[in-house]
């Protein structure tokens, strides 16, 4: 398994784009914004594990605010969580991507990240993306969204815009 993890803080790439090949098949690309209409920080973050012998890659993209905080504490809750991710990831599909849904719900109730998000100054929306085999689960919470592009709806030309999951709480 490979994988890579990001976070504004790092490095906020403000008036830089910069891309990164995973694996010869993932482009990761990083824009911090212009300097010149006022963006001086990047809080977003960016967490993703690819297994190519099991054919699945888990994605989680973040959009901080205020602070990158918020983002770090959803990566680092979630890479203590790598084990249990690849173990449902092993699961048929039908089933790894209901017990994804729940495991992530029951991450963010949980007692031990509510706690640790007092702590915390900002808020991230987050965007979980897994594809297994020819199949891809998302689940939205705030205002990040998924677009999907397959060569096949382009020959058709239909492009769909996958609307984004709300989830309050």
């Amino acid at each position: 398994m490979s994988g890579y993890q990001w976070v504004g803080s790092q490095k906020h790439y403000v008036d830089e784009v910069h891309t990164e090949l995973l694996n010869n098949d993932i482009v990761i690309g990083h824009f911090g914004g212009n300097s010149s209409t006022g963006q001086f920080k990047n809080e977003d973050g960016c967490l993703i594990w690819v297994n190519q012998e099991e054919d699945w890659e888990f994605v989680i993209i973040l959009d901080a605010h205020n602070t990158a905080q918020s983002a770090e504490l959803v990566l680092k809750t979630f890479e203590k969580e790598r084990d249990s991710v690849q173990q449902i990831l092993k699961m048929q599909t039908v089933e790894a991507f209901d017990t994804i849904s729940t495991f992530i719900l029951n991450i963010f109730k949980g007692q031990s990240f509510r706690e640790a998000n007092q702590n915390v100054q900002g808020e991230t929306a987050c965007l979980f993306v897994v594809r297994k085999g020819k199949f891809l689960w998302w689940l939205s919470i705030g205002d990040c969204i998924l677009y999907l592009f397959h060569p096949e709806l382009k020959a058709l030309e239909n492009f769909n815009r996958i609307i984004e999951v709300f989830m309050s709480g």
